[in-house]
């Protein structure tokens, strides 16, 4: 009997079919069509509404036609008045919400295997041109906050403009995670004290939900301008490979403390002179010439005195430290060079005698590779140290400005470390000795604060 004459076979043989072939129901969305660059930005002014919200929630912002997606989506959140905490896609229009265009991916969509279009990729002027042309950028996938993105003007670029600016804006963006329109607007009566039809508990649940001093009515245009003037995150192939995994542990958004906190510290790179690299590893340099193929270390393990002298003297320590200067462990700042030295994988001990390393070999004579094998090893230590460290090194490079250097125990709380005792503002000053070390050697332990914020940029520098 064929499988024309048996039901179980012929129903097997259909859907062995169906699966080696594009079924007829798949669903299959379009990748959209990009427009073409341009040369010189523009001025585009767009009205951003949020769909469905009644009375309307919008605002009106002036943006550079050059801005990628993803710097869009952080204006949008600090604009509108969001926290970054979920999901988001933005989907090319330029009419009403299409779901058969495939949204432009981000990098939680790369992670998961997702292939397309990259918002990063993607400018603005690329995806709308014409006045009345709509962009779609839908966030948290869960409240399905959708919001509406309609150019309305397009003017020539002013050179020395922000790249984001709030013109205005009506209403106060809902509080995070209420249940989308439709909880909101019952968050919106029972705050009012208007009838609903839910239970008392709920409504009672409802109004702990909103902040506290929550007015609907209120959105206040100088707070979303300066946050919009704080500026982008720098490009993160210009900064150290370290500073994208400090971004990650805090949660990825780039309105987080710790991204504030890059974003004032590397708004531009910093890179040093030839000469001010000698300058910087010139103790480095000074000890692997003392040590050359290898140093003898006395009984106890130290540097020999006359060894701790000569550095005593490089380092500019007479009447700045007390003591001799002729042993190493009365001599903190001397023993914090040699110790540097072998966590920065430059000087190894073997057999009662101080080492160098192959790497050392390598760069002993060049102060670039030096520096380079320097700044590839900071931050520094263990992985609460190396945070530590890391967060160090960015309130340093703010040194020679008028910006505030954030609390350093709150930072270490956004990246998820946690104390059962003590304070995590004493803990994040201990942590960071290792890399503090190299940051005063490379400085100079008494220099001034223009200099260490400098060193500190330019360690931070890819």
């Amino acid at each position: 009997m064929g499988a024309r004459d048996n039901p179980v076979e012929a129903a097997q043989a259909l859907l062995a079919a169906i699966g080696a072939s594009r079924s007829p129901f798949e669903w299959r969305r379009r990748q959209p069509t990009l427009l073409h660059k341009q040369r010189q930005p523009q001025r585009f002014t767009v009205r951003v509404d949020l769909t469905g919200a009644q009375p309307p929630i919008w605002r009106r912002l002036q943006l550079s036609s050059h801005m990628p997606l993803d710097r869009l989506h952080t204006v949008l959140q600090v604009a509108m008045g969001w926290s970054d905490s979920h999901l988001h896609h933005f989907v090319m229009g330029p009419g009403a919400l299409d779901r058969d265009v495939e949204p432009f991916l981000t990098p939680f969509d790369v992670d998961e295997g997702e292939t397309g279009t990259l918002e990063a990729d993607v400018r603005l002027e690329q995806v709308l041109a014409t006045a009345g042309d709509r962009l779609h950028y839908e966030y948290d996938f869960g409240d399905g906050w959708q919001h509406t993105i309609k150019l309305e003007r397009a003017e020539p670029w002013v050179d020395g403009a922000p790249d984001a600016v709030c013109v205005t804006g009506k209403r106060a963006c809902p509080p995070e995670d209420c249940g989308g329109i439709g909880g909101y607007a019952q968050l919106l009566d029972v705050l009012a004290g208007r009838p609903v039809d839910i239970d008392a508990d709920w409504a009672e649940e409802l109004r702990r939900w909103a902040p506290e001093g929550f007015d609907p009515e209120h959105f206040d245009i100088d707070e979303a301008n300066e946050m919009l003037a704080s500026g982008p995150l720098p490009a993160l192939d210009t900064v150290h490979p370290y500073i994208p995994e400090l971004l990650l542990k805090a949660g990825g958004s780039q309105l987080s403390d710790v991204a504030a906190l890059v974003t004032d510290a590397l708004h531009e790179p910093v890179h040093l002179s030839p000469g001010q690299m000698q300058g910087a590893v010139d103790r480095y340099r000074l000890l692997l010439e003392l040590v050359g193929d290898g140093l003898p270390l006395t009984a106890a393990g130290w540097l020999p005195p006359t060894v701790v002298s000569t550095l005593w003297d490089a380092l500019g320590l007479e009447g700045q430290w007390i003591g001799k200067g002729n042993r190493e462990d009365q001599t903190r700042p001397v023993a914090a060079l040699r110790a540097s030295a072998t966590q920065l994988g430059l000087l190894r001990k073997a057999k009662g005698r101080l080492l160098p390393t192959a790497a050392a070999r390598a760069v002993a004579g060049d102060p670039a590779a030096l520096w380079n094998h320097i700044r590839s090893r900071v931050p520094l230590g263990k992985p609460h140290e190396r945070d530590a460290g890391a967060l160090l090194l960015l309130r340093s490079a703010l040194l020679d400005t008028e910006m505030p250097a954030p609390d350093s125990g709150a930072l270490l709380a956004d990246l998820g470390w946690r104390l059962t005792g003590g304070s995590l503002d004493d803990a994040a000053h201990i942590w960071a000795w290792p890399t503090r070390d190299v940051l005063d050697q490379l400085s100079g332990q008494f220099a001034d604060a223009g200099w260490r914020a400098t060193v500190a940029r330019a360690l931070l520098t890819r």
